[in-house]
């Protein structure tokens, strides 16, 4: 073997590692979102929102005074519109443990709630899937979206979803009532949502 063709040899090879070193570090997961959401009418405002990392090496804050998105029906969870409700947060390190305090303007209630963040839920979240969809085939690989459900009753169900994946219920947990200073106002509901509230009414332990 010629010093030419060696040195040819070498270069290939060290072009291949770094490929594949690119490749692997390009499919670690290092941006996901906690996002929020309500059923139709019943509307839920964020007061706030606390992450801290599995490793608590790092800590975030967002949702603060932040109107949730709403489902599509109001005793369902469904609607494409879960994922624009969210708090997006570039970091390797997944989250640890989520504090939530929410008003739910339906029944005039304020909830609070720390939620764990397991394992299994992070290692959900860290596989990669070779998957792609919508309208321009994204590559779209992890269930990078931890979704609450607020319900007005106080309820939380906490789902994994992500841009190619659908709801997927991890568990369920309730919230304890939090008392707000004697001056706060709840907003108001809109007409349409105030006027399904009046018939209907506040039901509870159906989400």
């Amino acid at each position: 073997m010629n010093v030419k063709t060696y040195l040819l040899i070498t270069f290939c090879l060290l072009i291949s590692a770094c490929s594949a070193k690119h490749q692997v570090k390009s499919q670690q997961l290092d941006e996901w979102t906690v996002s929020t959401v309500s059923p139709k009418n019943y509307i839920a405002l964020t007061d706030i929102l606390l992450i801290t990392g599995e490793r608590k090496e790092g800590g975030w804050t967002g949702l603060v005074g932040n109107y949730t998105t709403e489902s599509l029906s109001p005793l369902k969870w469904d609607g494409a519109e879960r994922y624009h409700s969210g708090y997006s947060i570039q970091s390797t390190e997944l989250p640890g443990l989520v504090y939530i305090r929410w008003h739910s303007l339906a029944n005039k209630v304020t909830y609070n709630k720390a939620i764990r963040i397991s394992d299994d839920i992070r290692n959900k979240m860290r596989e990669y899937h070779d998957i792609r969809c919508g309208y321009y085939d994204l590559l779209l690989p992890y269930k990078n979206n931890i979704l609450l459900g607020l319900a007005p009753d106080g309820m939380i169900s906490v789902f994994l979803n992500g841009g190619c994946f659908d709801n997927e219920l991890q568990f369920k947990v309730q919230a304890v009532e939090y008392k707000v200073a004697d001056d706060f106002v709840y907003p108001e509901l809109s007409e349409e949502a105030q006027a399904y509230v009046d018939e209907h009414g506040v039901p509870v332990g159906i989400w």
